[in-house]
């Protein structure tokens, strides 16, 4: 069998039968592909086919550096082929990089045979494959870094000189090993183990891959973990060609429905409940449990990490039983011990706590979780709470919602111009209207006009899914947007390209060709006016450290004077900068 393979793997290697697929790295916080990781297979009617029984095999007959050498010729011809202008991971060895293995004029010549840009490439390396000469690897990424490869550290926690690697070599990227994302909802070891190494990139200013997602509560939970950078068979499987458009799973993922802009958070519906240590008695902990008639559950913390909860009927059920109680009760609470309590962190959303407490059994609702700080025990919530805070909040929503668009109208735009000022975080304020709105109308109709309020409504929802972003509709043309983003500007001007691009279609041919509409003005005169454009008023909100702070509405007046400014300014932008605590007699800064 052995010989056979290996003979099918020179003929391989002689005919260059190596093909490249692609699967998408997501950024899931943008709703974009970020890159794409190459991967190499062999002939599909081959033993060699899969990626595992390739490599083994040449690793076993010493072929390795020729099967790598011709991966990565296969990669940067297909690579120049497609021509996406996304980053492409590709996989190396380490000692592929060591001189005198790295050909340094091979690999610029590589580049330039087929158009290809460093800057563009970046270099994973594999926790997998060990080391031999770090100081040589070193002086090598030294020179690739210079060229402009960006690097990454591959399968992080696949073996045991991960944080080694990442302190030594100072990658650009860190990809979590697959087996700490799977089942990463139910598992509080690997909740942990990757909370610490979000805690550590960003202390390192690395960016962090997940790698493996494959479920929508994996997602989730990662989400809510801080990584906005995934990969798996969830957003894409490797295909030949680079994906056209993301899987339809993933609007449901990074975009939301406004109801998600409100704020609201497990930390509102937290109560301290004193928990118990592991090696506390069950006997305590059910007199505990009768002076507090109120606990249905009390949860066991082992140095400020939660171990689980530690239900009332299941000790009672115990405790029921012949002789049940003279059994048990000198034991450890963490004999009756549930871990798999549900877990989440106090900021996140009332919207994900519910989602994931209904993702988490199909069978029942558990009555309780537990609300971490900082991956500290926080106290407990109750399911009742978190019912009754949604359902009032929805009918709230569904009230004050704009009746064309659904999205929030003026109470809840002031609502949350309100508690953005009460947090104290610098945040833009952006109001947008539509030019020449009113001619479109009069010339296409008042059911034109409600298509293109609702092409906005939809461009902004789409572009402004941060957790912290706000999509307002204040009514008629003019709509709102809160974000504390840096890159809030970016996004209003593709949300103007995307307007512009996507409201063209409901002109007559003729008049798209034209590039004007006619009809009377405010005078009654007939007048051309353009086809309609966006205009955005921006305020940049900052300066909270002290109370003199401005109001919600002083703000919407700022925002609708800048609006009116926007409309007659370049690119249809302006900009107001806003002190929430300048001096009586200051005014406000433009640029």
């Amino acid at each position: 069998m052995q010989d056979s393979l290996v003979h099918e793997l020179q003929h391989l290697l002689a005919d260059e039968r190596i093909t490249t697929l692609l699967q998408p790295i997501v950024d899931t916080a943008g709703g974009s592909v970020f890159g794409y990781e190459a991967l190499s297979r062999g002939p599909s009617d081959s033993p060699l086919h899969s990626a595992a029984m390739l490599f083994e095999t040449a690793e076993r007959h010493n072929l390795t550096g020729e099967l790598e050498s011709l991966c990565l010729r296969a990669t940067a011809r297909s690579w120049a082929a497609h021509g996406v202008p996304q980053k492409l991971f590709v996989n190396v060895s380490p000692d592929k990089l060591v001189l005198p293995a790295l050909n340094r004029a091979g690999l610029s010549r590589l580049l330039d045979d087929n158009g290809l840009q460093a800057e563009d490439i970046v270099i994973e390396l594999s926790e997998r494959y060990p080391t031999s000469d770090l100081a040589a690897l070193q002086e090598s990424l030294v020179w690739l870094r210079q060229q402009g490869f960006g690097i990454a550290i591959d399968d992080l926690g696949s073996g045991y000189s991960g944080l080694k690697l990442w302190s030594e070599l100072k990658p650009d990227f860190v990809k979590i090993d697959r087996h700490f994302i799977r089942d990463i909802q139910d598992d509080l070891i690997k909740r942990e183990f990757v909370r610490s190494v979000v805690d550590l990139s960003k202390r390192l200013d690395c960016k962090l891959i997940a790698e493996g997602v494959e479920s929508e509560a994996e997602f989730r939970l990662i989400a809510e973990l801080g990584i906005h950078l995934v990969q798996g068979f969830l957003f894409g499987r490797p295909r030949p060609m680079p994906t056209a458009t993301l899987d339809p799973l993933l609007p449901r993922h990074t975009g939301r429905q406004w109801a998600g802009n409100s704020r609201d958070s497990a930390a509102d519906l937290c109560r301290y409940v004193e928990p118990l240590a592991p090696d506390a008695t069950l006997k305590a902990a059910w007199e505990r449990l009768q002076r507090e008639p109120s606990l249905f559950a009390l949860p066991v913390v082992d140095n400020g990490h939660p171990l689980g909860l530690l239900h009332k009927w299941r000790v009672l059920e115990t405790f029921s039983t012949p002789y049940g109680r003279a059994l048990n009760e000198r034991r450890a609470v963490t004999h009756l011990l549930s871990a798999d309590a549900l877990v989440v962190d106090h900021h996140m959303s009332l919207e994900d706590v519910s989602q994931r407490l209904i993702d988490e059994d199909l069978h029942y609702l558990k009555q309780h979780f537990i609300v971490v700080r900082d991956g500290g025990y926080a106290g407990l919530g109750a399911t009742r709470s978190l019912l009754k805070q949604i359902t009032a909040r929805k009918l709230e929503d569904a009230r004050y919602a704009n009746p064309l668009t659904l999205l929030p109208g003026n109470v809840p735009i002031q609502k949350a111009l309100e508690s953005r000022l009460r947090d104290r975080q610098p945040f833009t304020l952006v109001y947008f209207d539509i030019n020449h709105f009113k001619p479109l109308n009069d010339v296409l109709g008042y059911r034109a006009g409600d298509q293109v309020i609702l092409k906005l409504g939809g461009i902004l929802a789409e572009l402004f899914t941060d957790r912290d972003d706000f999509v307002g509709h204040i009514g008629g043309d003019d709509f709102v947007v809160i974000s504390p983003a840096d890159d809030t500007l970016d996004r209003i001007r593709q949300a103007q390209a995307l307007f512009v691009t996507e409201t063209a279609p409901l002109y007559p041919s003729a008049t798209r060709d034209a590039g004007f509409v006619e009809c009377s003005d405010r005078f009654g005169q007939m007048a051309r006016f353009p086809l309609v454009t966006l205009a955005a008023g921006l305020v940049a909100v900052k300066g909270f450290d002290c109370d003199a702070c401005r109001t919600a509405d002083q703000l919407a007046e700022i925002a609708s004077a800048a609006k009116k400014r926007a409309k007659a300014a370049p690119g249809h932008l302006f900009l107001d900068t806003v002190d929430c605590h300048p001096p009586a007699n200051a005014a406000t800064m433009r640029s």
